[in-house]
This record gives structure tokens, sequence and C-alpha cells, in this order.
């Protein structure tokens, strides 16, 4: 077989994919201004059912899950006063890998005043994965972003550990070209990490959520009342939950063994922010409930 032929038999077995959408606020609504898409990533639907016109989308991506060789990547941007919540319609995959590696890249811009909540449902981690992940959230002065991010580490259905693979996943939010956070999460197969007490210390799910109020909330008085208050109902949730501020980033964190007690957790901190923030209600995503 000649190198060439072996070339292109490889990259065949590679699935490269790419979402850009665009977001602004016209006619007393968000409406969507841009989209590009190269693969199977899609956007399903789009649903406006709140009164002040956030637009509610949906990504699809039809394998459900990334193998080995795989490269995902989605540029999403809110701009012009517009409020867009994205998420997903069921938890994505990192599957067993054949060797190779698997990418997800995010990029996530809030230009002006505008608002982005990004919202996807957990993601299960396979025994033998090889799975990087990257999310870089650029914020303009006054923009305001609420995203999650919540990890399933092996199928919990078959009782799987992760005894070989590597995981690596980065984390950054900027405001302005400055960075305010970088967190990072990296381990192997049967990793120290997983076990240990200054890790997952054995449990198979952990999360992690991040805010930015709008400028006009951030004094440190204001955030850390609101804080108390979140705080005060996750206690009477009974969830493994620690939540803290960083200068004026909200972080919140999980670390237990079930997947919905983590997506509760986080929906219920959200729901707080949007009444605090914006004056809304929780409106969760309709995908969340069929």
């Amino acid at each position: 077989m000649s190198n060439g032929l072996a070339i292109k038999q490889q990259d065949a077995q590679q699935w490269f994919a790419r979402l850009e959408l665009g977001f602004i606020y016209r006619d007393q609504r968000t409406i969507m201004v841009h989209r590009k898409h190269h693969g199977p990533i899609r956007v399903q639907k789009m649903l406006w059912p709140e009164k002040t016109g956030v637009c509610h989308a949906i990504l699809v991506h039809p394998p459900a899950g990334i193998a080995g060789g795989d490269h995902l990547t989605f540029e999403i941007q809110a701009s012009q006063h517009a409020h867009a919540v994205i998420t997903t319609p069921g938890a994505g995959k990192w599957y067993r890998s054949n060797a190779k590696a698997a990418h997800q890249h995010i990029y996530l811009t809030v230009k002006d005043d505008a608002i982005l909540e990004w919202l996807p449902q957990e993601t299960m981690l396979f025994d033998g994965a090889n799975a990087h992940s990257e999310t870089i959230v650029h914020l303009e002065q006054k923009a305001s972003f609420i995203g999650w991010d919540m990890l399933v580490i092996g199928r919990q259905a078959r009782a799987e550990t992760f005894a070989q693979g590597a995981y690596h996943n980065h984390f950054k939010l900027l405001r302005n070209d400055k960075l305010l956070v970088s967190d990072v999460l990296n381990f192997t197969g049967n990793d120290r990490f997983l076990n240990s007490c200054l890790g997952m210390n054995g449990n198979a799910v952990m999360g992690s959520l991040w805010a930015v109020a709008p400028e006009q909330f951030r004094a440190s008085i204001d955030l850390e009342q609101q804080l108390e208050l979140v705080r005060e109902l996750l206690m009477r949730m009974d969830l493994p939950v620690r939540i803290t501020l960083l200068d004026d980033v909200l972080c919140a964190r999980f670390l237990g063994d079930d997947a919905r007690q983590c997506h509760d957790a986080f929906a219920a901190i959200r729901a707080r922010l949007r009444n605090y923030w914006y004056g809304l209600e929780e409106e969760f995503p309709r995908i969340w409930r069929t």
C-alpha cells in the first residue's frame, strides 16, 4: 500500500465536525443571525418560551459520542443585548479509543451586555477513552455568563471504572482578554487521582459551574449576600456541592455518584442566579423534561 493511500484511509477514519452560531437581540427577542456547520453537528430547534425573548437552542450530535480521532469544534457568540440558552438533548459520550486521541473545542464569546447560558447535559467517560477537551469563554466588560460541565466516569449501569485511557480538560474564562479562571483536570486510567481524598475519592461524578454576573451586580457585598442565599438553598437540598467566589466569578463544585443530583444542584443554582441577576424565572429547557 502506498503512503498516500494509507494517509487517505487514516483521514477517512477521523471525524471532523464544526458548528458556528451567532446571536443578537432584535425585534424584542434574541435571534440567530449566523449559522455555519461542517459535519453532523446541528441546531435541532430554537424555542422562545420566555416573555423576554430569550432564545433556547438545542445542539445535536447524531453519533451521540466522540470516538478516537474525532475533532469537534463549537464557536458560539452572543452580542447586542442577546440572551441565549444552549443545551443538549442527552448525555454526551467519550467512547473507548482505538489509541487515537479524541478532541472537543468549545469557544464561547459574549460581547456587549449579552448573556450566554451554556448548559450541556452530562458527559460519560468510557473506560479506554482518550479524551481531550477545552472550553474557552471570552467576555466583554458588561457581559454575563452561566455555564457548567458534568463528567461521569465509567458507565455506572455496568459498574465500569476508568482502568485505561486518558482524560484532559481545560477550562479558561477571560474578561477583556484578562484571565479570570484557568481550571485543568488531567488523569489517566487507574490514576491515583481517582481514589485519592485529594481527588475523586472513589466517586464517579464531578461537576463544575462557573458564573459571572452582569457588571452592575459585581460589587463584593452583593455577590456575598447572594452566595449565602444559594448556600442556604443547597444545605436544604442536602447535596454534595461547595460554592465559593474567585474575585467576582462564582464557582460551584459537585462530587458524588449521582449525575441527577449534580444536575439538580446546578439547575437550582442557575435558577437563583437568573432571578437575582436577570429578574427571570428558572425556565428549564423543555428537552430536559422529555
